[in-house]
């Protein structure tokens, strides 16, 4: 129906029946900020939050996207659903009765309204069917008969792993009893469409012949079910734990696979669920983490015992749809799996994934071969486990970022020789050159090249870079890894960038925090003003960069006091560059200093930190003396060809002290 014959009295019952955060804080972590809330927008990538939400106007809008509207148009872009679509999902969420005359009246192409329509209703049918099925599965575990077809093993077997009514209730699990039939039957009964079920995993069709009865057989035949919900409660699809068949049971084939999940449907698809999730994502968002363990008893285990931040994928590996999913209610990931090798393997597998999305994830070390729920609950009795809880908070408290622990473990195995040490660090370099955040993966390998004792060149080689240029031509630095991202740079040669040539290399990573951190003042100002004191005699501040371009907005800014915009008004009518060498510049350098017209960091760019902004005024201290240490030697070497003794004395003396101070900074980097 047209926008028009919904009337705005509707739509203001609504909007009072619905608060705007509440539907927003399902999908977004929301922090108050003055009278607004604010957030990392779901609808593009971004580090910093730039998404605003009025409580009291009942608006949203993103400052980075643009996007921005009411209740009704956040449901309609964040589910892709039409305006009518929306505004039913909002009036059955609230309870607010339709109007009577709430009839569609579709414009445009009839045939295709039509076909919307019945998707609509198809979609509204499934999840029926899929509520239908659940609150079959509840039943048979509430009723828990025993005997043939009975399901009072399924409930003992529940009881044993420590699962009482309050967190069954919570997580609406259920039993599927051991025959072929029984929830066909029941469909059968209430009429309801087996073709639909049968889409949706539930039940399939019988061989021609080999059954009688409904003509369908369950999918799902003694199990211990788990209801799989989305976001919103409705039931996406389901879990099964496969159990022995007790006594006198018919072998309904129901022991494998252990685990069965429905079928893939227009209502569950597995890379993008997570089991637990509706149930956690207000303590996910509380606490700002989230865990993710391998099995769904591991999830009620930890729930009941008090971790409620805590889901599992749904018998499938973590997808890039899963970190997404996390990453719009908490920042950290942490990975509680198996100490096992299939554990391990799977922590891997996980921690990669993150790192080509540029997200370090964390990881809590599980005894060898222990579930969490064994360390929670006895797993004969169902009681808990004395001090288990205790165990447990230790173990998470002992988390740790995946790479750092990884990279740790290499450069213990390097230690064994030579092979070992090549080895690991080819591993290393591997994953390095898989991490996406420039900022992470350039403080690492930094770490990394003075842990292993390799040199950057070589370590970035390993990376997939090429060794610097040589010759008369500028130096332009590694290959930058994946083609975009800031590379890690090797001090440049005393000739390898003419004074306002525009180079081909961009700014370092180290260059582009030197220049946000000074746009942003204050402490940041006061730390490079203080790094004057630890620059060799006569150093200007400009001396902390090697880029030309950086060079020249450093002195015109603590140098000159130039604003940013005057500075760029006079490159711009410098006689001195060409209009190429003005567009390079503009590249290289213009992203970093519009923020400071904006008053902050620009929407997408990762926060910076104090200590973030200390380690690159440290590393230009470094670079500076190793520069000044150079060209000392250059000066010796030709003291030493004039055969001038007094020179070469005093410079030899310089040169020794030189290289003393650069031991101290050395020492930081032992520390970062």
């Amino acid at each position: 129906m047209n926008k028009a014959r919904i009337s705005p009295e509707f739509i203001s019952k609504i909007k009072d029946a619905v608060n705007i955060i509440d539907v927003i804080g399902e999908h977004v972590v929301l922090k108050k900020s003055g009278s607004n809330h604010m957030g990392l927008c779901p609808f593009h990538n971004e580090r910093t939050p730039s998404f605003s939400v009025s409580e009291g106007k009942q608006l949203y809008k993103c400052h980075g996207c643009g996007k921005g509207g009411d209740l009704v148009n956040f449901v309609m872009e964040m589910h892709g659903l039409s305006f009518v679509d929306a505004v039913e999902e909002l009036a059955e969420r609230g309870k607010v009765p339709l109007p009577k005359d709430f009839v569609r009246a579709e414009d445009g192409d009839p045939e295709a309204a039509k076909r919307r329509e019945a998707a609509r209703e198809k979609t509204a049918k499934a999840y029926r069917l899929n509520l239908f099925a659940l609150k079959f599965f509840q039943k048979q575990l509430r009723e828990a008969k025993t005997g043939p077809g009975g399901s009072a093993h399924i409930a003992e077997y529940f009881k044993k792993r420590g699962v009482g009514k309050t967190l069954a209730d919570s997580f609406f699990v259920g039993a599927a009893p051991p025959s072929w039939d029984a929830l066909a039957n029941h469909f059968v009964t209430a009429k309801a469409p087996l073709p639909l079920a049968s889409e949706l995993g539930l039940v399939k069709p019988s061989q021609k012949g080999t059954k009688a009865g409904p003509g369908y057989f369950d999918l799902f035949r003694n199990r211990a079910m788990f209801p799989i919900l989305d976001l919103r409660g409705k039931v996406a699809g389901f879990g099964g734990r496969g159990l022995p068949t007790p006594p006198g049971a018919p072998d309904v084939g129901g022991e494998t696979p252990k685990y069965l999940n429905s079928s893939e449907s227009m209502l569950f698809q597995k890379s993008k669920l997570a089991y637990g999730m509706f149930q956690a994502q207000k303590y996910v968002r509380e606490k700002d983490e989230v865990i993710l363990v391998e099995g769904y008893f591991d999830v009620l285990a930890l729930h009941a015992a008090g971790f409620q931040n805590v889901v599992a994928t749904c018998g499938t590996s973590l997808t890039e749809d899963h970190l997404a999913l996390f990453q719009k209610f908490c920042s950290k990931v942490t990975v509680l799996f198996d100490g096992d090798r299939a554990g391990i393997a799977a922590t891997d597998r996980a921690m990669e994934l993150g790192l080509k999305l540029g997200v370090i994830l964390h990881g809590a070390s599980l005894p060898d071969g222990l579930d969490p729920d064994e360390i929670l609950f006895d797993q004969d009795t169902g009681k808990v486990i004395p001090q288990g809880v205790e165990r447990m908070t230790m173990i998470l408290a002992a988390s740790a970022p995946l790479l750092d622990t990884r990279i740790e473990s290499a450069r213990v195995f390097a230690l064994k020789g030579a092979e070992e040490r090549t080895k690991a660090v080819k591993q290393v370099a591997e994953w390095l050159a898989m991490y996406r955040d420039p900022v992470g993966r350039e403080l690492r390998a930094e770490k990394v090249a003075q842990d292993f004792g390799i040199s950057k060149a070589l370590l970035q080689t390993a990376m997939g870079g090429v060794p610097a240029a040589t010759g008369r031509a500028p130096n332009r630095g590694p290959k930058p890894i994946g083609g975009s991202a800031a590379p890690i740079n090797a001090p440049e040669g005393r000739n390898s960038a003419p004074k306002r040539k525009a180079p081909s290399q961009k700014p370092s990573l180290k260059e582009a925090i030197l220049i946000r951190g000074i746009l942003r003042g204050g402490n940041f100002r006061a730390m490079i003003e203080e790094a004057r004191a630890y620059l060799p005699e006569g150093q200007p501040l400009s001396g902390l960069a090697d880029h030309p371009s950086v060079r020249s907005v450093l002195e015109a800014i603590l140098e000159r006091g130039m604003t940013p915009e005057s500075f760029l008004d006079s490159v711009a009518s410098s006689e001195e560059a060409s209009p190429g060498e003005l567009l390079a510049f503009a590249g290289e350098i213009r992203s970093l200093l519009i923020e400071s017209v904006m008053g902050a960091d620009a929407p997408g760019a990762p926060p910076l930190t104090e200590g973030e902004f200390r380690i690159a005024v440290q590393r230009g201290i470094h670079q500076s003396w190793a520069r000044f240490s150079q060209e000392l030697k250059g000066r010796l070497r030709d003291a030493e060809l004039k055969k001038d003794e007094d020179l070469r004395s005093r410079l030899a003396q310089e040169f020794l002290d030189v290289k003393r101070r650069m031991k101290e900074f050395e020492s930081f980097y032992d520390e970062v």
